[in-house]
């Protein structure tokens, strides 16, 4: 399906009246998290793997280990009802970031966090946005989200032949949301999220190849002290 403007015009003032809680702050002293975010396609687990390599830090995913068994995984996605499936990820998400607080390494690469699940909520049902926020309002003073997110942008048709070369499940789940309108949606959110929360950096990545950008994403992260 193709977007129109009406309907990001409705998104964008729909997702506008969100406002976020207010997470707990991020510690000064110990490991920093930086989250790599953008939709499927982007490049996030290419450019997480060279930014590993050139900073030395290590790269996880953003949702601990344990929740990515591959039939409950897909279950979670196919299946399951929507606020089962975000809050199933939400936790895995706030697990992961537990697990790190305490890790020796001065610095973590992260591929996506919790922001990916408000992410594509929000952009395949705007109202679920609203919801899921005042679903973590309680516990939000709980909750520690990345030092920093770079959000990678890319098109929708650079995205598109990108996931065409993946093969299997891999595939297929990305497939799910491959349509033009939830990549403007889910692009939009980001530009929100920036708006509610800092410090949020976006790397244009359609033009440069994965060597081009590794040096860019490791200046920003430098540049805020990670």
């Amino acid at each position: 399906m193709s977007h129109n403007p009406a309907d990001l015009e409705a998104f964008r003032r729909a997702v506008g009246k969100v406002s976020l809680p207010q997470f707990s702050p991020c510690p000064q002293a110990g490991v920093r998290v930086v989250a790599l975010e953008g939709p499927n396609g982007a490049g996030k687990t290419t450019l997480g793997r060279r930014l590993s390599e050139l900073l030395g830090a290590p790269f996880w995913l953003g949702t601990d280990e344990a929740w990515f068994s591959k039939p409950f995984k897909s279950r979670m996605i196919r299946e399951a009802d929507w606020f089962t499936s975000a809050m199933f990820f939400l936790s895995g998400c706030f697990e992961q970031m537990r697990l790190l607080r305490n890790r020796p390494e001065p610095l973590i690469i992260l591929d996506r966090c919790l922001w990916s699940t408000l992410a594509v909520h929000a952009a395949l049902e705007e109202q679920r946005l609203a919801r899921l926020v005042e679903m973590l309002q309680p516990i939000a003073s709980q909750i520690q989200v990345p030092h920093l997110t770079l959000v990678l942008e890319a098109s929708f048709a650079t995205c598109q032949g990108r996931i065409g070369k993946k093969e299997g499940e891999a595939r297929a789940l990305d497939e799910l949301t491959a349509s033009e309108q939830f990549h403007q949606r889910e692009r939009e959110f980001y530009r929100w999220l920036a708006s509610r929360i800092s410090p949020v950096e976006f790397l244009e990545v359609d033009r440069d190849t994965p060597e081009q950008l590794t040096p860019k994403a490791s200046e920003l992260i430098r540049r805020h002290g990670c």
